[in-house]
């Protein structure tokens, strides 16, 4: 499958420029696990999109990751993320929506 994966951002977030932390460790994200390495990926001022290519034996799930940075205090609502195969649409899937509550430096939530 052609697997398009898209994470929408909720407002008051940033996904971190990945050309700044190319010297970081990757030994700080260990509990993710394993993780293939996109065909593609883009990341968005509203969104992370990548594209992956997975066989049909590939069983394990798919771990995708990356950084973001809080910008703006207040309560946002997080949409749903999807993922789905681009040559077969009816193949897809998405989780929950949710919400994030990003608290102004030094207060408290």
């Amino acid at each position: 499958a052609r697997l398009l994966v898209v994470d929408p951002l909720p407002a008051g977030l940033q996904i971190e420029n990945p050309a700044l932390t190319k010297g970081a460790s990757a030994e700080e994200f260990g509990f993710l696990g394993t993780m293939e390495a996109p065909l593609h990926s883009e990341a968005r001022d509203d969104r992370f999109v990548a594209a992956f290519d997975r066989t049909a034996e590939a069983k394990e799930p798919l771990v995708v990751a990356y950084v973001v940075r809080a910008v703006t205090p207040g309560r946002y609502r997080h949409p749903a993320a999807f993922a789905e195969d681009m040559y077969r649409p009816e193949r897809f899937g998405r989780t929950a929506y949710g919400e994030i509550e990003i608290a102004a430096a030094g207060s408290r939530p």
